[in-house]
């Protein structure tokens, strides 16, 4: 612990510099709320080398801190820049490339309403054949006709679907 004598000028040293510090750092940053919380890492940084009785401190030295604390701050801003343009880019290519979930359910959803009702009562909620039959109150060789329809109707629209977001 820093004796009395190092605590007291350290006291001295940041009602002297905070507001000339803060000034310093607001000017380069622009945001008050960036700005407090650089001033206090200077006077926190100042504050652990008061403790371990490193050499004494001068306002100029807070100045200097406070720049390389300021330089971190910019090259940490252009690294989360770079980032969220590399995120923003990822997501634009991947929302102008539908999925292939994307493309099942457009096709599925163009479908007419008959087939699109034998595709989802089989693939969607996994019915039999039997049960499908009960279901649209029809034979089970007309639901297998229906299913056949259906399912080349979908290949049909999803061959082209997929040849137009290629």
């Amino acid at each position: 612990m820093a004796d009395r004598k190092a605590e007291a000028r350290f006291i001295g040293l940041y009602r002297d510099n905070y507001g000339r510090v803060l000034r310093f750092v607001m000017r380069r940053v622009g945001d008050e709320s960036e700005a407090e919380d650089l001033a206090a890492e200077v006077f926190k940084i100042a504050w652990a080398r008061t403790v371990d009785g490193s050499s004494p401190l001068s306002p100029g030295w807070l100045f200097v801190t406070a720049q390389n604390l300021l330089r971190n701050h910019h090259r940490s801003l252009f690294r989360s820049e770079r980032l969220l343009q590399a995120a923003e880019a990822e997501l634009k290519t991947r929302q102008t490339t539908p999925s292939s979930v994307e493309i099942v359910q457009a096709v599925v959803s163009s479908l007419d309403e008959h087939h699109r009702q034998v595709l989802v009562l089989a693939y969607w909620d996994g019915l039999s054949a039997r049960e499908i039959a009960e279901v649209m109150q029809v034979s089970v060789s007309a639901v297998w006709v229906r299913m056949h329809r259906a399912r080349r109707a979908f290949r049909d629209s999803f061959q082209g679907q997929v040849g137009r977001t290629e």
